[in-house]
């Protein structure tokens, strides 16, 4: 009797370390391709103009592609994230273009990161709040009005040229996490 109930004790041990083992591969094959899909694209935007008086930055749109991506999600470059302070506009800094707005926030750039280090946008919005704090979030690309944005803040140094992620929330493709 007791080497009866010895064998059904490890076959369970046995079933249950198996079920567990599969579900753990289920999920590396998950992760592994989502950070193998050699030809997704995500949004990238760069910095376009600094004003120095107000100690604004204006992002936005150089040569982007907003629908399918403009950069391998395998790339390693910073976030974008944003506060939406609802600031108002500087006096001196002027927008006479609707495709540049006074954003109302402030803006700054995480280390760079694979564009699929994250699966969907809570993650990437949870990594600018670990870097800057509560109310952070990956800036978007209607943040202003859309395909650029003036905010407080900057971009970092030697960033002139330089693309950074940005979100754009009504592209399913635009991006290389899910919404």
């Amino acid at each position: 009797m007791f080497l009866k109930s010895r064998n059904v004790f490890l076959g369970a041990i046995l079933l249950v370390s198996f079920s567990f083992s599969v579900q753990a591969q289920d999920l590396l094959t998950e992760t592994d391709e989502h950070k193998s899909m050699p030809d997704k694209q995500g949004l990238t935007w760069t910095k376009t103009k600094v004003h120095d008086i107000v100690g604004a930055v204006a992002v936005g749109c150089s040569q982007c592609n907003p629908y399918t991506g403009d950069t391998s999600c395998n790339a390693k470059l910073p976030v974008l994230c944003f506060l939406d302070a609802e600031l108002n506009k500087p006096a001196n800094l002027d927008t006479p273009s609707i495709y540049q707005q006074w954003s109302g926030g402030v803006v700054a750039t995480t280390d760079a990161v694979c564009g699929n280090s994250f699966k969907n946008i809570r993650d990437a919005n949870n990594f600018c709040v670990q870097n800057f704090g509560s109310g952070w979030r990956v800036a978007e690309h209607h943040d202003g009005w859309g395909w650029s944005f003036w905010a407080y803040g900057n971009v970092g140094e030697n960033f002139d040229g330089e693309r950074f992620w940005i979100d754009i929330d009504d592209q399913p493709s635009g991006t290389c996490w899910a919404h």
